[in-house]
């Protein structure tokens, strides 16, 4: 088996759709307690999507992680060094 040290979302032959995410939630935790709400959740989106370091159309190239998925969480913030977006 060939390995390869690339992530899936990091291959040009592997599409993230405009479908929304789905996120896990535990009926215990409030979802103010996790998430942001809508309206930061789409500025920090379109912030993303302006961003010279978006790859492929979905990840982030600083932190890998798909930028649909880091922009809803409340506990995390743009990696670009230097220059945090938001």
């Amino acid at each position: 088996m060939k390995y390869s040290n690339e992530c899936k979302g990091c291959q040009r032959n592997v599409s993230v759709t405009d479908e929304p995410l789905i996120y896990y939630s535990d009926s215990s935790i409030e979802e103010d307690d996790e998430f942001v709400h809508e309206e930061l959740y789409s500025k920090r989106v379109q912030l993303c999507l302006d961003c010279t370091s978006l790859q492929y159309g979905s990840t982030c190239k600083y932190s890998g992680v798909l930028i649909s998925y880091k922009a809803k969480r409340k506990n995390k913030s743009c990696p670009m060094p230097g220059a945090a977006k938001w």
